[in-house]
C-alpha cells in the first residue's frame, strides 16, 4: 500500500480523449442532441461524432467495439391485417322495409342533395350498344378504392331511393359506388337477370374502373329483392370478379316463387312480371318453365362455391319472398354437413319459427339496433345465412360491415 504523499498522480487523457468526453457531456447532458452552435459542432467534428444522431460512430482514436446487434424488424402485418379498414357505418339508418322510404320521391335531386358528388352517367352496353343509365361516385382518392355495385329492387329502377344510404356509406368511406339500371324494373324479358341485364352490371364494373381506381380484391355486389336474386346469379356465373356479395331476402328460384305468387298474393303484379318476363306462365314442361329456371340463382349458384364470400339475409316473417329461398341458396354454397335440413327448411317456412335443434345464434349487435334480432345463422365454407326476426328488409350496416371484412383471394 502506498503512502498519500508518495502516490501516484493518475494520468491525464489525451488531449483528443478529453475532446471527445466534453463533447458527449455537453450534448448528451444537456439533451440537445441537435445542437448546431460553432464550438459544439467542432467539438463534435474532431471527436468523430456525427451531428444528426447520437449513436457512437468508432474513429481513429476512440476505442473499436464490436457493432451492437441489430434489433428484430417489427413483424409486417398479415395481409388481412394490412387489409383491416374501419368503416363509417351509417346508424341513422338501420333498416329498410318494402315501400316508401323517408327520402321523398326517387329523383336525382333527392340523390344529389343527400351525396353531393353523385353523378348521372350513360354507359353503352357492350352486348346491344343501347346507353344504359347509371348513377356513379367517385371519391377521387389517389389510391386504389374499394367499388360497391349496388343494384335495385325489382319494381324501381336506378333512381331507386332505397340506395341512397349506399352513396352515403360511399362517400364517408372513400368508397367507388355504382347503381346501374340493368334494364329497370323487373317486368320485361330484357330485365329479370336476363343477359343483357346482367351485361349491364358487368359493364358498369368496367365503367367504374376506368373512371376511378379500383381495388381490384375489394369489388362488392348488393342487392334487394329482385336484384338478390341478380346478385346470385351473378356470384355463381362470375365469381372472378366479386371479393363479398350480400343478398337481402333473394329469390332464389323463379318457378317456385310464381308458384308461391299465385297460391297467396294472386292480386300482386309480380307473378304477371315473371310470366311477361319468361314468356309465359312457368307451368311444368314449357319453354317458360325452363327460363325461369336458367334465371333463376338455383341454376348457377353453385359455381360460386369455396371461391366468393356470400351473406344471406332473410326476415323470417317475409310474406313476399318467404325465408325458404334464403336457406336453399346457402345450401347450395355449404358444404354437405353444413346444409340446413329439408325439413328444418319446411316447418321454417310453415311455422315462421326456428327449430330448436338449429340452435341459438351469438348476438348480432347491429341487427339489435336495427330491431331485428337474428334467430339462426351458420357459416360454412364462404357463405352465411342469417334469419332475423323481420320481414322484407335491409339491414343496411350488417351488410356493410361484413362486406368491409371480405377480399377476393382465390384465383379464377
Amino acid at each position: 500500500m502506498h503512502s498519500h504523499g508518495n502516490a501516484r498522480r493518475r494520468a491525464r487523457p489525451p488531449v483528443h480523449v478529453r475532446i471527445e468526453m466534453a463533447a458527449r457531456r455537453l450534448l448528451f447532458d444537456s439533451g440537445w442532441s441537435e445542437m448546431r452552435s460553432p464550438i459544439v459542432s467542432m467539438l463534435v467534428l474532431l471527436a468523430g461524432i456525427p451531428l444528426s444522431g447520437c449513436r457512437e460512430t468508432p474513429t481513429a482514436h476512440a476505442e473499436t467495439r464490436p457493432p451492437a446487434p441489430t434489433p428484430a424488424p417489427e413483424p409486417l402485418p398479415s395481409p388481412a391485417e394490412r387489409a383491416v379498414e374501419r368503416l363509417s357505418l351509417i346508424p341513422e339508418f338501420p333498416r329498410a322495409t318494402g315501400g316508401p322510404f323517408p327520402f321523398g320521391a326517387q329523383d336525382f335531386l333527392v340523390w344529389r342533395s343527400r351525396v353531393p358528388r353523385i353523378e348521372e352517367v350513360e354507359i353503352t352496353s357492350s352486348l346491344d350498344g343501347t346507353r344504359q343509365r347509371a348513377l356513379f361516385y367517385d371519391p377521387g382518392r389517389d389510391e386504389p378504392r374499394p367499388l360497391l355495385v349496388a343494384l335495385h329492387s325489382w319494381s324501381e329502377n336506378y333512381l331507386q331511393n332505397i340506395g341512397i344510404p349506399y352513396g352515403i356509406f360511399a362517400e364517408r368511406n372513400g368508397w367507388v359506388m355504382i347503381h346501374p339500371d340493368h334494364r329497370g324494373p323487373y317486368r320485361t324479358p330484357h330485365s329479370v337477370a336476363s343477359e343483357l341485364a346482367l351485361g349491364d352490371v358487368l359493364d358498369a364494373v368496367a365503367y367504374a374502373r376506368r373512371r376511378a381506381r379500383i381495388d381490384t380484391s375489394r369489388i362488392y355486389l348488393v342487392g334487394y329483392s329482385g336484384s338478390a336474386m341478380t346478385s346470385l346469379v351473378l356470384a355463381g356465373r362470375h365469381p372472378e370478379i366479386w371479393a363479398g356479395v350480400v343478398s337481402w331476402v333473394p329469390i332464389y328460384d323463379l318457378v317456385d316463387w310464381y308458384g308461391h305468387l299465385r297460391s297467396n298474393m294472386p292480386d300482386r303484379h309480380y307473378a304477371h312480371e315473371v310470366a311477361a318476363a319468361c314468356g309465359g306462365a312457368p307451368r311444368p314442361g314449357t319453354p317458360a318453365e325452363e327460363e325461369c329456371r336458367r334465371r333463376s340463382p338455383r341454376s348457377h349458384l353453385r359455381g360460386a362455391r369455396g371461391r366468393v364470400n356470400v351473406y344471406l339475409g332473410v326476415g323470417i316473417w317475409d310474406q313476399l319472398v318467404p325465408p325458404d329461398h334464403a336457406l336453399r341458396a346457402f345450401n347450395d354454397l355449404a358444404a354437405p354437413e353444413d346444409r340446413v335440413p329439408e325439413g328444418a327448411i319446411v316447418r321454417i317456412k310453415k311455422t315462421r319459427s326456428i327449430p330448436e335443434a338449429l340452435g341459438i345464434p351469438d348476438p348480432r349487435p347491429l341487427y339489435d339496433a336495427a330491431k331485428a334480432k337474428v334467430v339462426f345463422e351458420r357459416t360454412s365454407e364462404r357463405a352465411t345465412v342469417v334469419v332475423f326476426l323481420g320481414g322484407h328488409d335491409v339491414i343496411y350496416n350488417a351488410g356493410l360491415s361484413w362486406l368491409g371484412e371480405q377480399r377476393r383471394d382465390v384465383l379464377p
